[in-house]
Parts: C-alpha cells; sequence; structure tokens
C-alpha cells in the first residue's frame, strides 16, 4: 500500500510536467487575432488583453497591487492608461476611441487622487518624487496627444505644463532627482525626461535646452560598461549599482524620445549585453552576460539569469528599434513561460494572479510595431521532445512496476 502511494506521488508531478511540456509547445506559437473595424485592423488579442485589464480593475487590483509592490497603484493604472494610448494612436473614428478615453481618465483620477500620492513624499525637492512625476505626467501628456487640440481639457494642458516646469526646474540642479529620500534610480526620470520631449511635441517647445544638457550629464555618468546605471548617488549621480536588464529594457523605450544618438548607443550595448538564449528560447537578462545575481522587486523572478520584467518589456523594446524577429521570438517565449489563460472577451497571463505582469505584457505588445517573421523554435521543440520522452520512459517504468 505504502509502496504504492510512493509511485503515486512520483507519477503525479510526472504528470504535470509532460502537461505543461505540451502546453508549452502549444502556446508558444501563439498570434494574435485580428478583426475589421471600420478601416482599422485591430488586434483582437490586445483587445482582449485591455478587457481583462479593465476587469481587473474592477475588483481593485490596483490596490491589491500596492500590498506588494512599493509603487503598484501608480505604476498599474499609469501602465494600463499607456497601453489604451498606444492603442488608440492614429484612430481618429475607431469605436474603441470613447473607451479608451475614458478608461485614461479613470486612470489619471486614481493616479492623481490622495490614495495614488500616499506613498511618496511632497517634501522632497521634486514633490512627491521622481517616479510619481515621470509616470503621472507622461500618462496625462499621453491623453493630451491622442486628443484634438480643440478637445484638449484646460486645467489637464495646465496641470502638464505645470508638472513639465517643476520637472525641467529639479533636473537643472541635479541629473538624478530622489524617487525618495536618498535614493534616486534613473529609469524613473527618464520618464520625467520623456515628459519634457512630449510637451515640446503638443505645444510651444521651451526645453530642447534643458534636455540637451541633461543628456550631456547622462553621458558623464555611465557605469563601466558605458550603460546608464540601474540605480545612482543622488548627490552627484555615480553609478550605485552598473546596468540592470529590467531598468535599461524600459529607459530604451523613452530614451529613443529624447535623444536618438544616444538611444542607438545604449541599445548597442543593450543587445550586446542583455539579449540571449536557452533551451530556443529568446529572453533578456537581468544582470550583463557573466554577471549572476538575484531576482528583486524590480525584476521579478529571474530563471536562469532571465529577468522576468526585463523579458516582457524588452520585446517591446526591441520591437521600438526595429529588431522585429527578435522581439516576435520574446513574444513566444513570453506566451510559453506565462502559461495564457483566455475567454471569449479576456486574456490573462500567469493564470490572472500576478494583473501588474498582464498590464506590462499588454503595454509591451501594444508598443510592437509589426510582428516580424514567424518563429519556428526548432531548437525548443528538440529539446521539449527529448524531455517529453525522457519524462514518459520514467512513468511508463512506474506504470510497468505498479503492474508487475
Amino acid at each position: 500500500m505504502l509502496k504504492g502511494i510512493f509511485k503515486l506521488m512520483i507519477a503525479l508531478p510526472l504528470m504535470v510536467l509532460m502537461a505543461l511540456v505540451v502546453t508549452m509547445n502549444v502556446n508558444i506559437n501563439n498570434t494574435s487575432e485580428s478583426i475589421i473595424s471600420g478601416d482599422d485592423k485591430v488586434d483582437q488579442t490586445l483587445v482582449k488583453e485591455l478587457r481583462g485589464l479593465k476587469k481587473a480593475l474592477d475588483q481593485h487590483a490596483d490596490t491589491d497591487m500596492q500590498h506588494i509592490f512599493p509603487e503598484g497603484y501608480v505604476f498599474f493604472n499609469a501602465i494600463y492608461a499607456l497601453t489604451w494610448s498606444s492603442f488608440l494612436e492614429h484612430r481618429a473614428n475607431n469605436s474603441f476611441v470613447s473607451e479608451g478615453r475614458a478608461e485614461m481618465h479613470k486612470a489619471l483620477l486614481k493616479i492623481n487622487s490622495p490614495t495614488g500620492r500616499a506613498p511618496f513624499n511632497d517634501e522632497l525637492s521634486l514633490p512627491y518624487g521622481s517616479f510619481y512625476n515621470g509616470w503621472s505626467s507622461y500618462v496625462l501628456g499621453s491623453k493630451l496627444k491622442i486628443e484634438d487640440a480643440d478637445i484638449r481639457d484646460k486645467k489637464e494642458m495646465d496641470q502638464f505644463k505645470q508638472q513639465c516646469a517643476a520637472i525641467a526646474k529639479a533636473i537643472q540642479q541635479r541629473t538624478y532627482p530622489v524617487s525618495y529620500y536618498g535614493s534616486a534610480w534613473p529609469a524613473d526620470v527618464m520618464v520625467c525626461v520623456a515628459s519634457l520631449s512630449l510637451h515640446d511635441k503638443l505645444f510651444t517647445p521651451q526645453y530642447k535646452d534643458v534636455i540637451d544638457h541633461w543628456v550631456t550629464e547622462v553621458r558623464k555618468h555611465v557605469d563601466a560598461d558605458g550603460m546608464i546605471p540601474h540605480a545612482v548617488l543622488p548627490a552627484d549621480g555615480r553609478a550605485r549599482e552598473p546596468a540592470r536588464g529590467s531598468s535599461l529594457a524600459l529607459m530604451l523605450i523613452f530614451l529613443r524620445e529624447i535623444d536618438a544618438p544616444l538611444a542607438r548607443e545604449q541599445f548597442a550595448l543593450f543587445k550586446e549585453k542583455f539579449i540571449d538564449s536557452w533551451l530556443g528560447l529568446t529572453g533578456v537578462r537581468e544582470y550583463p552576460k557573466g554577471v549572476s545575481g538575484m531576482g528583486d522587486i524590480d525584476s521579478g523572478p529571474v530563471i536562469f539569469g532571465f529577468g522576468g520584467a526585463a523579458t516582457i518589456v524588452g520585446m517591446q523594446t526591441l520591437s521600438l528599434y526595429g529588431e522585429q524577429d527578435l522581439s516576435a521570438s520574446i513574444r513566444g517565449t513570453v506566451e510559453a513561460m506565462a502559461f495564457p489563460w483566455q475567454t471569449a472577451d479576456t486574456k490573462k497571463y500567469f493564470f490572472g494572479v500576478i494583473p501588474l505582469a498582464d498590464a506590462f505584457i499588454a503595454w509591451s505588445h501594444s508598443g510592437m510595431k509589426t510582428r516580424g517573421a514567424e518563429v519556428s523554435f526548432v531548437r525548443f521543440r528538440i529539446y521539449s521532445v527529448s524531455a517529453f520522452i525522457l519524462l514518459s520512459f520514467f512513468f511508463w517504468m512506474l506504470v510497468k512496476s505498479r503492474k508487475s
């Protein structure tokens, strides 16, 4: 009897692993569906992801994420709004426009609410810090960007201009204003400066000199490999922690709007140091090749050196810089490893238990310009078949032994 229970305890995990191998190989080539809405092709998969996020927010997922991540409430609403912004760009009369604008407006109200500001300190040199100012101003600017000039709200325009003025003043005093007392991260400030660049596209340009000076200072404070650091010393901008995949992938999305030459230089280093493959799957390393490290709240899980956040954000980064095939490969990796779950009108990943991950995946999908070539994943399938045969052999041995 005990021997039979022991064999069952071994057989069940083997069956689960075999099912996972099959599921990953089915999911890896999931392609985006499209429907025709007027003259627009609509990414139906992205629509399902937005619907899933909307339902999650109705169930207060942003509040839940705040209990897990230091900026989870603001981050969730900001990424959700930016996904709508990317989705609606160049769609003037699409049936989703009114819904998307309404959802962005709701997200902004939450970001600007006492609950949104609660984790941040208003006594910093840049009130509420770089993280809050960067994301709140960029989301607001992105909403204004997709609206015709004659329907923009004057209060929102004034708020955006005031935030940009505060950001410009802060980055002239210090290259990397803090997000919290004594702690500064270039990625937070990058979003701030992208807001200044967005301002000059929407309104009378006035921040070019400020941005150029800031870029010059950034070039002076790179890490030993010439990359923008993950964390810096607030007083002088020197690297406290060298570049990491999660933050550099994110910064590159915004840096291309700020300074194209610096963006191209940093992207070349990013591609060289962080893009890698394992067992036929492409991903983004959290630490540069040859460097090992643990995961943390910024990186998410780090598995065999590949960062969860870095890989998810990286598929958008690679697409924006013209690497469509690599981007498509990473998209396949995410589909295989994140275990998507679809219903008739929603799509979620990781069984829906990490809504913030769903938000970042949807945002990355919204920023992918083209789908790239079909990826065969031959190496991964060879490894998968080998693993399945090996697991099946062990399972057969258990069954055979039990029958005997």
